[in-house]
């Protein structure tokens, strides 16, 4: 009984410490930003390794609200209303996928938010953004999709038109 106690309690550890691996790692791996302002939903302005630029969410596209050619679209308001609540004097940290920059020089980012969640999920379980594909940043896209999948069946939001 002894050796079976022992071996359980090495295989926890094992586990733990492996888990608590990938939890550094992922956490290393984020750039801190420091939000100076919100342009949209999925848009906004921080000071990044002390340059400012601007963020374009990844995977994740809400109503319009600052178009130029474009009329306010539904939700476009609560989208950017949202945004400005979670990311209002925040310090957030910024996952890159393979693109760093879009055509428009914007730093295309997962964006979290200091309690851990991920702004990008947030908008979409809110019903808030739809998901969006510009290749080849697709890391996330599967995870996205079944949020989406999951906001549109309860019709928040976007869906609930």
């Amino acid at each position: 009984m002894r050796k079976s106690n022992r071996l359980f309690f090495i295989i926890i550890l094992l586990i733990l410490t492996l888990f608590g691996c990938q939890l550094v790692s992922h956490s290393s791996q984020l750039i801190q930003a420091k939000v100076i302002r919100v342009v949209d939903g999925d848009t906004f302005v921080a000071k990044v390794e002390g340059k400012e630029e601007k963020i374009r969410l990844l995977l994740v596209d809400t109503p319009e609200t600052v178009h130029p050619q474009k009329p306010v679209e539904p939700f476009g308001k609560e989208a950017s209303q949202f945004t400005k609540e979670k990311l209002r004097d925040q310090t957030v940290g910024l996952e890159f996928d393979v693109q760093e920059r879009d055509k428009y020089g914007r730093l295309l980012a997962y964006v979290y938010l200091p309690d851990g969640s991920m702004l990008n999920e947030l908008l979409l379980e809110k019903g808030l953004a739809q998901v969006v594909v510009f290749q080849p940043n697709v890391k996330y896209v599967d995870r996205f999709r079944e949020i989406q999948k999951k906001a549109r069946e309860n019709k928040v939001g976007i869906w609930s038109e």
